[in-house]
């Protein structure tokens, strides 16, 4: 098996790990949200929705990527390239979620273990993503015939 393979699986199980997390953490949210109205407090339920909509979504995108991954194998590089982009999203959101804050949300000052799970999956994906992509465009440039930068300066010299 060649080495593009086991990393594919490896990005696959990045993806549906991530995918898992995600579900996790809207059922976490969920769950407040409920506790949230049993007892009253209406004040939170509209962020709680949002959050839950945005956790559930990211999560059906990650099985969505999971499933194009294995399919495309390596064929094309774009489940990588999106998987990539939409991981940097993902933190970009974070981070602005901790800093400037976003709409009804707000500031969230909390980083649980679980925040920090999700980022380091994310920054694995779009790392082991971009290894898949570079590969991709190799394995191309080497089924045309089109020596790659290290063999141009062999020729120069």
């Amino acid at each position: 098996m060649r080495i593009q393979n086991i990393v594919l699986y490896l990005l696959a199980l990045l993806l549906f790990s991530n995918a898992v997390v995600y579900l996790i953490v809207a059922f976490q949210e969920y769950g407040d949200l409920v506790e949230f109205q049993q007892i009253g407090i209406e004040g939170e339920t509209q962020e709680k929705q949002l959050e839950i909509s945005v956790f559930v979504g990211a999560s059906l995108l990650y099985l969505g990527l999971f499933i194009w991954v294995l399919k495309s194998r390596l064929k094309n590089k774009n489940p990588y390239l999106v998987s990539a982009v939409f991981s940097l999203v993902m933190i970009g959101i974070y981070i602005a979620s901790r800093t400037i804050g976003v709409p009804i949300v707000g500031v969230e000052y909390y980083v649980g273990k679980i925040d920090t799970v999700s980022k380091i999956l994310q920054a694995a994906i779009i790392g082991v993503a971009g290894y898949l992509i570079f590969a991709i465009r190799s394995m191309c440039l080497n089924e045309q015939g089109i020596p790659q930068s290290n063999s141009r300066k062999s020729e120069i010299e």
